[in-house]
């Protein structure tokens, strides 16, 4: 994970130490409470407030049909431009279908 990416508050491991982000450049070593700037390109792990590493991020719960329609109303855009734009050709419809079928096949395994 990187930096810019956590709040301010949230614990995070890195080169060996833990530390608090206090500020978006600026991090609070737990153990000894002095600051340090923490590169942008620096990899993070995340913490929980006991100081663990936390195993999986929360996942927000999505329906399968709301994906569904969503993706539904991608694919008949993406047709409905090809085909005013005249360059939709039976190999790239037949493609897209492809696609989409399993799209939809993978979705409705997952269920």
């Amino acid at each position: 994970m990187k930096f810019k990416l956590l709040s301010v508050g949230q614990k995070f491991k890195y080169d060996g130490e833990v530390y608090v982000k206090t500020s978006p450049i600026v991090a609070s070593n737990v153990e000894t409470g002095h600051n340090k700037m923490i590169p942008a390109y620096a990899t993070l792990t995340l913490l929980d407030n006991s100081g663990e590493e936390k195993q999986s991020m929360t996942k927000e719960s999505v329906d399968a049909k709301e994906i569904l329609n969503a993706f539904n109303t991608f694919y008949e855009r993406c047709i409905k431009t090809l085909e005013t734009s005249n360059v939709l050709v039976p190999l790239i419809k037949d493609e897209l279908d492809k696609a989409r079928d399993e799209f939809t096949r993978l979705l409705h395994k997952k269920e």
